[in-house]
């Protein structure tokens, strides 16, 4: 990776990250504080309240969103303020990253307090950090620009442009943010959709494009969810579990079944694409691949493995829904049951109606 610092200069001196310090305000004394030493003069709010000049922003800190958020790429501090024009009218555009409150589910703005000039936001889940994109990567925003432009200009007719181009993108879809931005782009969803169907491109294609759908996706709602509305219209009437569903049925790569059972997984987080999968006879499919025989031994058990994972990730009660649900619990969090364990689960739910509904 390009350091950053290639590309970008400091933003700040010393001396105006130290002004900018000595100009923060004090927490309010109803703000939920965190303190990491027993002196309070060191203790901050967990909901960072901006004002108009730039403050710290502390790593454990949740942000609002609309806010102008810089780096002092000498220090390695970030800074945070409300978004307003520079007082010098000099704007660094590099410099600038606004948060789209598209990205940030679950913030609610309560009523401003009268005499304060601070926005104060509240998460409905103090403990999960909001999603902030990456400051100032230029270096990996091109490359997934460049990236998706090589697949969707691309034909099909020719693999030599796709690997590299899919080998990229299924590296920055493990961020957050570069998974919820390629499930934006409709185009290169779709094209990835292309990609993992059966075609004359080399098996290894077919496997990257399905890494990088399900990666991007994977513990990801927001791009869950916009990957997902790109399909089940006119234009599009299938989606990604109906490819999926097809190949773990016809296919006979290893590779390729793994990681199928991999975009599976990620698409059945959302519980319409779950329950569209039980409801098409899923876990007799599930049983189908449990019970292939790769040629190598090792394959079998990675393939098996998945399977497992699958049933105990989703097909099993929690303790939410099951007051007996403690060894599924300790299943999950422990070694991995034997192929024994998982045949009689499969089993037990192909037995229950519709085609293995939890009850």
């Amino acid at each position: 990776m390009v350091p950053r610092s290639t590309f970008l200069p400091c933003l700040l001196t010393l001396s105006t990250f130290l002004s900018a310090r000595a100009a923060t305000p004090s927490p309010k004394a109803e703000s939920n504080l965190i303190c990491h030493t027993n002196r309070a003069s060191e203790c901050y709010p967990q909901i960072f309240q901006p004002t108009e000049k730039f403050q710290t922003v502390h790593d454990d800190q949740n942000l609002p969103p609309g806010l102008h958020v810089r780096m002092n790429l000498a220090t390695g501090v970030k800074e945070a303020r409300l978004n307003i024009p520079d007082p010098d009218g000099d704007v660094d555009a590099s410099s600038l990253t606004i948060i789209d409150e598209s990205d940030l589910d679950g913030y609610q703005e309560p009523p401003e307090e009268a005499g304060s000039s601070a926005i104060n936001l509240q998460h409905e889940e103090a403990r999960q950090q909001p999603f902030l994109p990456p400051q100032h990567d230029i270096a990996e925003g091109t490359l997934l620009t460049s990236s998706a432009s090589d697949i969707k200009n691309n034909a099909f007719t020719s693999d030599k442009d796709l690997r590299p181009a899919l080998e990229n993108l299924e590296d920055l879809s493990h961020s957050y943010h570069w998974g919820l931005s390629l499930a934006k782009d409709s185009q290169l969803i779709h094209k990835l959709f292309q990609l993992l169907l059966p075609s004359n491109l080399p098996l290894e294609v077919r496997s990257l494009a399905t890494l990088v759908f399900g990666t991007a996706i994977h513990n990801n709602q927001a791009a869950l969810t916009v990957a997902l509305s790109h399909f089940y219209n006119d234009e599009w009437p299938e989606g990604p579990l109906e490819a999926v569903m097809m190949a773990l049925l016809h296919e006979q790569s290893p590779v390729l079944l793994n990681r199928m059972m991999f975009l599976l997984s990620s698409l059945c987080q959302d519980p319409t694409q779950l329950q569209a999968f039980l409801d098409a006879g899923g876990v007799e499919l599930l049983i189908k691949t449990f019970n292939a025989e790769p040629q190598a031994v090792d394959d079998r058990d990675k393939l098996r493995k998945k399977v497992t994972h699958f049933v105990l990730d989703h097909l099993m009660p929690t303790a939410e829904t099951d007051g007996q649900a403690s060894e599924y619990d300790s299943l999950k969090e422990g070694s991995d049951p034997d192929a024994e364990w998982t045949m009689i689960h499969l089993q037990q739910l192909a037995e229950r109606k519709p085609s293995g509904r939890k009850d």
